[in-house]
């Protein structure tokens, strides 16, 4: 199977939920019977839309149906919710491209979201654009906190390409790890972060990054966060 699709309406929780996209409860992979948050119900729309919008993720290789292990889908598929933008998600197995997506996406790469009757690339821009077209809730990221957590996954990355254990990258990647932390503790709003229900601190980027980082490591108990 190269792609199925589910369309979704906002619910709340929607950065806690993602969160869990690897266990038995996300929504975003639900299949059948309709979708549910964490808490139930079903949050108000502020958008009102004649059709939800396309976008196309990745699927996961693993299991049907499943939202795939891609930081950049996640941070669209946050921006989405947060935003409370009806959508129609695309689940495309990258090892399988069908002929229509390498249409709308040459590059073969997701995610890409159709948006005033084209299809865009690059999680950036597809954020920029969404930002610009719907602005409220703002989810622009202020610029005293833009570098929060940015060198978080190219430091791990380095962590796994290094066959050296005393290069320091395993250092490193604690030392981000341990400002992130003391970072998220200054501010005293960690839990609020993760249940993403304040948008001046929404980083629909870092968290996705974060959280498959974390992931990894406990599945491979080689580190703790």
């Amino acid at each position: 199977m190269a792609m199925s699709s589910v369309k979704i309406s906002p619910t709340v929780s929607a950065l806690s939920s993602t969160i869990k996209h690897l266990g038995p409860n996300s929504r975003f992979i639900a299949s059948l019977g309709g979708v549910k948050g964490l808490r139930g119900g079903r949050r108000k729309l502020s958008i009102t839309m004649s059709s939800p919008l396309e976008v196309c993720v990745k699927a996961s290789v693993t299991v049907p149906n499943k939202l795939g292990d891609c930081p950049f889908s996640q941070r669209i598929l946050l921006t989405l919710e947060e935003k409370h933008l009806s959508y129609e998600m695309k689940l495309v197995d990258l090892n399988e491209k069908p002929e229509w997506f390498l249409k709308i996406s040459p590059g073969g790469t997701v995610p890409v979201l159709k948006l005033d009757e084209k299809w865009i690339a690059d999680s950036d821009v597809i954020a920029q654009s969404l930002e610009e077209k719907y602005p409220d809730p703002p989810l622009g990221t202020p610029p005293k906190k833009a570098s929060v957590g940015s060198k978080i996954f190219p430091t791990f990355i380095g962590f796994l390409k290094s066959k050296d254990p005393n290069d320091g990258t395993e250092q490193a990647l604690l030392n981000e790890l341990a400002s992130f932390n003391d970072y998220l503790k200054e501010i005293a709003m960690f839990q609020s972060v993760l249940l993403g229900e304040l948008g001046m601190l929404f980083n629909g980027d870092i968290v996705p990054r974060v959280t498959d980082i974390s992931s990894y490591c406990q599945s491979h108990v080689f580190l703790h966060l």
